[in-house]
């Protein structure tokens, strides 16, 4: 809990000397006024959030800032101290501050950890996953046997995120035709930085495997594969059901998922926000259609709404 006091009648509503900033860069609205930052809709991330925080049938309230990366939301927050945005646990800096989570009905508030996603108490944790059509063969088979071992997923500590239980390497794991060979990979913002960590480090291992990486969201990633004009597909939700279906139509074969990590999806403020912890409902109310959330100083940590 926060005392409501911090909210005077200066610029961002602050108390300056409490948050030791300046008015500049306070966001949308002035005063106390809670700028929403969010990502666009191809993006798996916003349409996990929108499930797991408003539901399937509520729809985002209009208003809010939407970027294009995870990254750019984290940075959007460092740089404005009324915002509030939602991003990959990876991608945290020491300018922000990541908030400490309840489900709300009194249940206690639990930080995004490694431990914490991994035994399933922290509410946002979710899988992230690669797509491809058809069975995985030749230098594509190679490269997920070596994301998903005990190598692969040392990365994925490294980077921010929460590794799977690693597979033990196959005999033929190292290729034995050293022709060059390029695996194209698109999809999920959440996890280009962790692709692209991957990328780097596989070339090291078999130097005639270039891995190319590139964003743009789940959704973008996913179409890409049905179109056939990337091999991989990162994802931050789980591929729809119709997609499934398109693609096996237009390609005859099964889709194949791997989930290759966890993510602690994270709420984030600015460092000097004096709230530490929210609610589900509370996020609820902030971000969802018809929310009745629209102040910092509606906000208490210890309740499940305004």
């Amino acid at each position: 809990m926060y005392d409501r006091r911090i909210f005077l009648t200066s610029t961002c509503g602050f108390l300056l000397a409490g948050w030791g900033l300046a008015t500049a860069g306070c966001g949308l609205g002035g005063r106390d006024t809670i700028m929403r930052v969010s990502r666009q809709n191809n993006s798996g991330t916003y349409h996990y959030f929108r499930e797991a925080v408003l539901g399937k049938e509520r729809e985002y309230k209009l208003g809010s800032v939407d970027q294009s990366g995870s990254k750019d939301v984290v940075e959007l927050v460092s740089g404005t101290p009324s915002a509030i945005g939602y991003s990959g646990m990876g991608y945290a800096t020491e300018k922000v501050k990541m908030l400490k989570l309840s489900r709300g009905d009194g249940k206690p508030a639990v930080a995004p950890t490694i431990d914490n996603a991994l035994d399933g108490s922290y509410p946002l944790a979710r899988p992230l996953y690669v797509y491809l059509v058809g069975e995985p063969t030749g230098a594509i088979r190679r490269y997920l046997d070596w994301i998903l071992s005990e190598e692969g997923q040392a990365i994925v500590a490294e980077v921010g995120y929460v590794p799977v239980d690693p597979v033990p390497l196959a005999d033929d794991a190292a290729s034995a035709d050293q022709a060059a060979i390029s695996i194209r990979v698109a999809g999920s913002d959440t996890m280009v930085n962790l692709a692209q960590a991957w990328a780097e480090r596989y070339h090291k291992v078999e130097p005639h495997v270039s891995v190319q990486v590139s964003g743009g969201g789940s959704g973008v990633g996913i179409a890409a594969l049905i179109d056939g004009t990337t091999d991989l597909a990162n994802a931050s939700r789980e591929m729809k059901p119709e997609e499934r279906a398109t693609a096996e139509e237009r390609t005859g074969k099964k889709v194949k998922e791997f989930v290759v990590a966890l993510d602690a999806l994270a709420v984030y403020v600015h460092k000097n926000n004096p709230i530490d912890a929210i609610t589900l409902p509370q996020l609820a109310e902030i971000y969802g259609e018809g929310g009745s959330i629209t102040g910092w100083s509606q906000l208490n940590a210890d309740t499940d709404g305004p």
